[in-house]
């Protein structure tokens, strides 16, 4: 490819400089206001107590929560299938914190303050839940 007779130009048309500022440019184009038909992770936001801007109001916090249920649920013995075993319920509490423990690691600085309270309320709750059922049944 011959370099003679192709020019082009560069033009920087971000917003803001490398440290933070807005660009005065007055060549820079402006890109046109997000309407509120467009999701939000489409505009770059990222809605208080949300994650990915799912339609239908799927939130991180009730997730955590509903995962939280479930622990619960296993360890107050209910919601178990026919026939399981106490140490089965126990296994499965054991296998929900680690997931909201997982959780914990892989959203780090990514949560809400409400988020990280209900974070740190369930594995609270739950970890002192799982240490009394385990006293209790011996294992």
């Amino acid at each position: 490819m011959s370099e003679s007779g192709k020019s082009f130009t560069i033009s920087d048309r971000r917003s803001f400089t490398p440290d933070g500022r807005r660009r005065e440019d007055s060549d820079h184009v402006e890109s046109p206001p997000a309407t509120e038909s467009e999701p939000a992770a489409a505009r770059g936001e990222r809605p208080e107590g949300r994650t990915g801007g799912v339609p239908g109001g799927a939130d991180f916090g009730h997730f955590l929560l509903s995962l939280g249920a479930q622990a619960g649920l296993l360890l107050a013995g209910e919601g178990l299938p026919e026939g399981a075993s106490a140490k089965e319920a126990l296994d499965g509490v054991r296998s929900m914190i680690a997931i909201l423990d997982m959780l914990k690691d892989k959203t780090e600085g990514q949560r809400t303050s409400a988020e990280d309270e209900i974070l740190e309320g369930l594995l609270f709750e739950l970890r002192m839940g799982y240490v009394e059922k385990t006293r209790a049944s011996g294992s």
